[in-house]
Parts: C-alpha cells; structure tokens; sequence
C-alpha cells in the first residue's frame, strides 16, 4: 500500500486524479503532513513553471533586440530546458501526486505489491518517466530497484505540456554479466533487432495494467510485463 491520499481523493483535488489505487489504502498517522508536503510539491512545480515561462519570454525578447535569425519560441523552449530545466527526482514527482510508495518488506502479500508497483509505474508515466526493458524481474524484483535506486535518480523537472518523455533501462549491465533470465532477456532484445523488442498487448494502454510476476518459471523471464507499460501517446 501507498501512504498519502486515496484514489477518490485525488480525484477531488483541482490537479486531477492521475494515478488511482486498486486497493484500500491505510491511512498514517501522518496523513496530513503528507498531503502539506504534496501541495508544497505541486506548488513548487507550478512556481518552476512561471519561472520557466518568463525565462523563455527573455531569451526570446533577447533573440529579437540582437536581430538573431532564430526567434521562435519553440527554439528557446528547448535551449533553455536543455540548459537550465531544474533536477528532480521519480520519488518527488510521485509527492507531487500524493504518493509516497512503502518500503516492499511492507507489503508481504504480492497482490498488495503488484497493486503499488503498478501505482509506481503509473504515477511516473504521469510525469513523462516510462521504464522498458523489466521481463527479467519479478514484481518484488523491480518494486526494489525502483524503491531503492530508480526513484532517487536525478531526472529533469518539466512540465507534462511539453511532451517531453524519459525511458529508463531496467535491464542493468549485471543482469546480464551474471547470465541467468536477465542475460536470456538481453538476448531476446538482439534478436528482435530493427523489428522491435515485441508487440504492444491487445488493450494495453491507460489505466490497463499488466498480469502478476511472483516468481520465474520454467526458465523463462519471469514476466509478461514490458508489453503492458505505459507509454507516450506519439
């Protein structure tokens, strides 16, 4: 389960519900702490929006008193958010939508960690952050590295308008130097060459998720899963 504000909540709030649960969640005792911490989140990402704005307007301005040939704000946008976008993190992005994912020893019952990996993975699709490449781990498996290293990861902090999207790689070089599902996986991703790493899944898009992966079996990669991911509308 996550901490923070159920799905109907979320719902309610005027920033919309972009990530529902499944399941009850447990309220904390710091519940309302959380939600402040959120609304502080969302706050700072709308005040790093106007600041964005009014630097884009700047350089623009800039570009037109120096006679440049290049005046188009499109330019600019992707100057100044190449240059100056301002470091976040996936664990800050899910605050902003009132998640705050518990540690997976929490969770024993893999139906209650599918539900808050899916929560996790939806949460940063929302915010332009989308993984790939994840067969070759179980729920816990990947619920783990994403808790305990993805989440923290620096990233850029942009505004979901701009379409700009970030695909992290789930496959780790070790997964592939110690062999085993992770290296089969990689070689399926060679295999597959120009033609792609597989077919979308009939269904699969917002809100649709992927089947349950507890445990490997009979050698193969353990999940269904990359099929299932979200991913940008283009």
């Amino acid at each position: 389960m996550c901490f923070g504000t159920t799905g109907e909540d979320r719902a309610a709030r005027a920033a919309g519900a972009a990530v529902q649960r499944r399941r009850q969640v447990r309220v904390p005792d710091n519940a309302a702490e959380i939600e402040r911490a959120s609304q502080a989140a969302r706050e700072r990402r709308a005040g790093l929006a106007r600041d964005r704005a009014l630097a884009i307007d700047r350089r623009v301005a800039a570009a037109v008193d120096r006679g440049d040939a290049d005046t188009d704000r499109a330019y600019w946008t992707m100057v100044h958010d190449f240059e100056m976008a301002p470091p976040t993190t996936g664990r800050a992005m899910l605050l902003e939508q009132g998640v705050v994912p518990l540690p997976p020893q929490e969770m024993p019952a893999d139906a209650d960690l599918h539900d808050e990996l899916w929560t996790v993975i939806e949460g940063l699709a929302a915010s332009g952050v989308y993984l790939v490449h994840t067969d070759h781990l179980t729920d816990r498996d990947l619920y783990a590295r994403l808790y305990y290293r993805i989440l923290d990861e620096p990233t850029r902090c942009l505004p979901a308008e701009v379409g700009a999207a970030e695909f992290i790689d789930a496959l780790h070089p070790l997964d592939v130097d110690c062999g085993g599902v992770g290296k089969r996986l990689h070689e399926r991703l060679l295999s597959a060459g120009e033609h792609g790493a597989g077919e979308r899944a009939p269904g699969a898009g917002p809100s649709v998720r992927g089947p349950r992966c507890d445990e490997p079996a009979g050698g193969r990669p353990p999940a269904d899963r990359d099929r299932w991911l979200p991913r940008p509308a283009w």
